[in-house]
């Protein structure tokens, strides 16, 4: 996977992770923010490396499935695209990062 492909996953993560279980919220975040292995997380959950395998490939797809129809990701990274092409200052840009819950 690459570093491009793992930053557009936390940043889906960021902004659906409440629409995931809380199980599967700590796994993913073990894996991909504590850089934990399958097996050092099945060892922590008392789970099979299989089951942690199949959970992250489950998030992956609900999350990819979560920006399809809603578009968050996208929209907030086209607004903060053209924040930076308006040159918008730092200021201006955290207070919209509070409006849009960031």
């Amino acid at each position: 996977m690459s570093v491009e492909d793992k930053v557009y996953l936390i940043g889906l993560f960021d902004e659906y992770r409440m629409l995931l279980t809380e199980n599967k919220r700590e796994i993913f975040d073990m894996y991909y923010r504590l850089d934990l292995s399958l097996g050092e997380i099945a060892e922590i959950k008392g789970v099979s490396r299989q089951s942690v395998s199949d959970c992250i490939a489950s998030v992956k797809t609900q999350l990819g499935s979560f920006e399809d129809k809603l578009k968050v990701y996208a929209k907030k990274k086209a607004v903060a695209e053209e924040l930076d092409a308006l040159g918008v200052g730092e200021d201006i840009k955290k207070k919209i990062a509070k409006i849009l819950g960031e």
